[in-house]
């Protein structure tokens, strides 16, 4: 791949610094108090990577129609890796509260409720966007009948998007949004599996959780036709968590000597590999994940107010970036245009979408987000 892919990663970085410390003086937010400020800092940077190996793909896309992974090792990587660690996030963090569970009682009721203010509202919002646009796209007619089309607006409702969910017959609208809402309906099975997960490691559960909870699981494996190997960064996360627990690695990790070698396992697996999915790259994508939760904070760059300012708008930079990239290439530049444009230009595209991208993302989190999540911790302040 041209060269230029890469002399614009620099200029990239400096724009996004440039945008997170503007946007923030404009649309001021907190920052809340929480265990792991490391892997808050951590999660910015990651719907960040996830950002530059879609408008890698939506290069390619332009010129040749074919929407595929990326040929160079480490924009697939922003790609596939990228997720592998926010599936290892979840497992971490939330089996960390099954540890951490001092009562011996889990109310999950209050569970499922923060789960579903904490994930669809800003989801909803995502999906409602990508309705107009093919409403818009396709002339505000129907084209397919009814049935066809209420079943493939219920899967984008409900997470289970594929290549096949095609709305009003608009041919390949996951590329609307890049196709990130593959990653969902894992997560959702892992939350739907901790009930059983806490019986593994001898939690008390109510039986009628864990068959509920276990079956809804199942569902959605079933409806998704879930692939078992998506689930084995989970299964990082978790051993990462049971690791910690035992106090061993308390303070040790935190070590210089440990940074350096994160970012060496991380560059040998750029170097070698082309993805992220294989068992060898999610031991790595782990190995240093459990560098990052024992407190190493890479030189203080993860746990600066900046980092965790950036991490704050993670969901909705993670929703919305495919959204924008289809909107600047279809409606501001055009398509026509846009497969003409050289490596210089597209990546000059590329970077002044960035300020527009987090300022979108500071407005969302802030104005749907947050409220929403600040419902769920009411709720559950009245009960307690």
């Amino acid at each position: 791949m041209n060269f230029t892919i890469y002399a614009f990663l620099l200029p990239i970085l400096v724009v996004l610094i440039i945008s997170v410390l503007l946007v923030n003086r404009l649309i001021k937010t907190d920052l809340s108090e929480i265990r792991y400020p490391e892997i808050d800092g951590l999660r910015g940077y990651l719907a960040f990577f996830v950002f530059l190996h879609h408008s890698y793909i939506w290069q390619v896309f332009l010129k040749t129609k074919n929407w595929e992974d990326p040929a160079s090792n480490l924009f697939n990587q922003f790609g596939e890796t990228t997720v592998v660690f926010f599936f290892i996030i979840t497992a971490f963090l939330f089996t960390t509260k099954l540890f951490n569970n001092k009562t011996g009682v889990i109310d999950w009721s209050d569970y499922l409720k923060s789960r579903f203010f904490r994930l669809f509202p800003m989801y909803f919002f995502s999906v409602i966007i990508i309705f107009f646009l093919v409403a818009y796209l396709t002339q505000f007619t129907i084209r397919v009948p009814f049935i066809e089309n209420l079943k493939s607006t219920l899967s984008w409702l409900f997470f289970n998007v594929s290549k096949n969910s095609n709305l009003n017959g608009l041919e390949d609208t996951f590329i609307l949004n890049s196709g990130i809402t593959w990653t969902l309906p894992y997560e959702w099975t892992f939350y739907f599996l901790l009930p059983l997960i806490a019986l593994w490691f001898k939690i008390k559960v109510n039986l009628k959780a864990v068959l509920a909870f276990t079956a809804a699981a199942a569902v959605i494996m079933i409806i998704n036709k879930s692939s078992l190997r998506h689930f084995m960064p989970f299964v990082g996360g978790i051993i990462v968590a049971i690791l910690l627990n035992t106090k061993k690695f308390e303070g040790i990790l935190k070590q210089k000597k440990y940074t350096l070698l994160a970012i060496l396992l991380l560059s040998i697996s750029v170097y070698f590999f082309n993805g992220g999915r294989k068992p060898i790259q999610i031991v790595i994508s782990s190995v240093v994940f459990l560098i990052i939760a024992s407190g190493n904070n890479f030189f203080g760059i993860l746990s600066s107010a900046f980092s965790r300012k950036f991490g704050q708008i993670t969901y909705s930079l993670y929703l919305l970036h495919g959204i924008l990239l289809f909107i600047i290439f279809y409606f501001i530049i055009g398509l026509e245009r846009a497969k003409t444009l050289t490596n210089t230009e597209f990546w000059l595209v590329i970077t002044a979408s960035v300020f527009p991208l987090i300022l979108i993302c500071q407005l969302t989190f802030k104005y749907i987000e947050l409220p929403l999540m600040s419902i769920s911790k009411r709720n559950k302040t009245k009960k307690s």
